[in-house]
C-alpha cells in the first residue's frame, strides 16, 4: 500500500452505484470474467477517483444492502506474533504494536454505509506507474452458509488499479484478478477486532500499572487467548483479565512442561472462579498457544 507523506484523511461517499460494464485497467481479465461482470453484481469492490491529471483516489464500496461495522484497509492480527510484537519489549515502540495490532489505524473506518464508499488511500501515475502497489482490506460479513465471517482480500497491481475493480462477487465467488478472498468464520483463527482495540489499550494499561509493562504484555497475550478461544464462556474481552492475571501467575509458579500441564492451569483458574468443570471444553490448541508464550516469556527473562 502507498504510504503517503501526509496525515491520512478519511473520506466518505455516499450512495455510489456500481456500473455492470466496468471495465477494469491495469489487469489481464479472463474472458470468463469479462462475461461475469455483465451478469454478476459485486459484494464489494474498489473503485478509483481522479484528484487531478497525475492522482487517484483508491475508495473500498459497500455494495451490500447491510451497514459494516469496520473496514480495515490494513492487515488484521490474531496474536502478537501477526503484530510482530514481542514479549519482554518494554520500548514504547513496541507497546504500541502490542496495543493496536496495526500501524495504520488512521485508515480504519466504522459503520460503512450501504452503497457508500470510504477512501483508504491514493496512487500517483508517476511515482507509482512501476510499483506493485498491494491492499489488505478486511472486512465483517456472513460467509457462505454462515451468519458471520471476516473476509480478508489481498489486492496487487502494478501501477495500481484504475476503474471499477470487483473484491469479491455476489454469489461469493472469487473475480480472477484478486490474489486471495478468504472468509474465516472459526472464532478462534479470527483476528481480534478493530473494534476491541480501545478496550484491548485500557486492559494493557491497567496491567501496566499493576505489574509494569514485561508482565502486562504476557497477561495481556494470554487475555487474547482466551478470548479468541472463548475459553469458559463468550465474555467481553475486559471480563477474562482476572482469570488471565490468575493463569499468569499459576504458570510462573508451576513451570508447565506441556499442554495438558497448562490445561489443568487453565481449568483450576475457572474452576475457583466460576465452579468445577466450566472450562472442561479447552482447546488444546488455545493451551498449545498459552504454553508457547510461558516458554517464550521465560527465555526472555534468562536473555536479560
Amino acid at each position: 500500500m502507498t504510504k503517503l507523506t501526509y496525515q491520512f484523511e478519511q473520506k466518505r461517499i455516499n450512495n455510489v452505484q456500481w456500473s455492470d460494464g466496468a471495465k477494469l485497467s491495469g489487469i489481464t481479465a479472463l474472458a470468463s470474467d469479462e462475461k461475469g461482470r455483465v451478469r454478476k453484481s459485486p459484494l464489494f469492490y474498489l473503485e478509483t477517483v481522479s484528484i487531478n491529471n497525475y492522482e487517484d483516489d483508491v475508495y473500498f464500496v459497500n455494495n451490500t444492502d447491510d451497514t459494516l461495522s469496520f473496514v480495515a484497509p490494513f492487515r488484521l492480527c490474531r496474536n502478537m506474533n501477526d503484530a510482530r510484537a514481542k514479549l519482554g519489549d518494554a520500548s514504547a515502540e513496541n507497546v504500541k504494536k502490542v496495543k493496536l495490532y496495526s500501524d495504520d489505524i488512521e485508515y480504519l473506518y466504522t459503520d460503512i454505509l450501504p452503497k457508500q464508499a470510504v477512501r483508504i488511500g491514493s496512487t500517483h501515475i508517476i511515482y507509482d506507474s512501476d510499483a506493485l502497489i498491494q491492499w489488505f482490506i478486511s472486512v465483517p460479513y456472513k460467509g457462505i452458509d454462515t451468519h458471520y465471517g471476516i473476509w480478508q482480500f489481498n489486492v496487487v497491481e502494478k501501477g495500481g488499479i484504475g476503474g471499477s475493480y470487483p473484491l469479491l462477487w455476489e454469489d461469493f465467488s472469487k473475480p480472477s484478478h484478486v490474489v486471495s478472498s478468504d472468509c474465516v468464520t472459526e472464532r478462534d483463527e479470527m483476528p481480534i477486532e478493530p473494534s476491541l482495540y480501545d478496550e484491548r489499550c485500557s486492559v494493557l494499561e491497567q496491567f501496566i500499572d499493576q505489574y509494569g509493562v514485561t508482565e502486562a504484555i504476557f497477561i495481556l497475550a494470554i487475555n487474547d487467548v482466551l478470548y479468541r478461544y472463548s475459553v469458559g464462556w463468550s465474555a467481553p474481552y475486559s471480563e477474562s483479565d482476572i482469570q488471565a492475571k490468575d493463569i499468569a501467575c499459576k504458570l510462573t509458579a508451576q513451570k508447565p512442561k506441556d499442554t495438558e500441564a497448562v490445561k489443568a492451569i487453565i481449568q483450576a483458574v475457572y474452576d475457583f472462579w466460576f465452579g468445577k468443570g466450566f472450562a472442561k471444553k479447552t482447546s488444546m490448541q488455545a493451551c498449545e498457544e498459552i504454553l508457547s508464550l510461558y516458554q517464550a516469556q521465560i527465555a526472555n527473562q534468562k536473555a536479560v
